[in-house]
């Protein structure tokens, strides 16, 4: 008896390791694709900063940073990073005999899409696409308003760019600057790259 239950024991516990190690290791050929597809990305991090300014005085700086895998592509095409940040405006609309109708509702904040590779001298071809919208009412001066509970409807202010940069590791550049037309503000909008090492 003793014997059967030694021999039960044995084979519920060794047989398994059997098993365990005569798995099917990875194949060299699927880690060599592996390291292939990250072979060459660098992650760099990316900051977007808008600074808005009244005459000489600044009147906010908005900084927003997302990071982007230089050189990571799908198939032919550079990966995009994305960064949404914002929220949905509501707006009334009004029926032909003046009565309040329903709400439509407006997405205010900022977009930002960033893709990146590595130029042959070491530097990075940086593309940016940015989006920024705010609410103002047309009663406050140009002030920013609060998006809900106005009596008049807001205005949406928007800034929109598309820009390719060659930029080197830890450089800060002003890639663009614009006035707004109606309330004679300007936007400055400084990108800054960085290696994440």
């Amino acid at each position: 008896m003793k014997r059967l239950v030694l021999s039960f024991l044995f084979s519920t516990l060794f047989i398994p390791l059997a098993f365990v190690s005569a798995q099917d290791k990875p194949k060299p050929e699927d880690t060599e694709k592996k390291s292939e597809s990250t072979k060459g990305i660098t992650p760099v991090r990316v900051q977007v900063v808008f600074t808005e300014y009244d005459g000489e005085k600044k009147i906010s700086s908005l900084p927003y940073t997302l990071l982007v895998n230089a050189d990571e592509r799908d198939g032919t095409r550079l990966v995009v990073s994305i960064l949404r940040m914002g929220l949905r405006v509501p707006i009334g609309t009004v029926t032909p005999t003046g009565a309040a109708g329903q709400f439509t509702y407006q997405d205010v904040g900022t977009n930002i899409d960033g893709r990146a590779e590595r130029a042959e001298d070491g530097r990075f071809r940086l593309q940016l696409g940015v989006e920024k919208s705010s609410v103002y009412s047309s009663a406050s001066s140009q002030k920013p308003a609060s998006p809900v509970g106005n009596e008049t409807p807001p205005v949406i202010q928007r800034f929109n760019y598309q820009v390719n940069l060659l930029i080197r590791d830890g450089q800060t550049i002003q890639s663009t600057m614009a006035t707004d037309p109606v309330s004679g503000r300007v936007t400055k909008v400084e990108v800054t790259l960085n290696v994440v090492k």
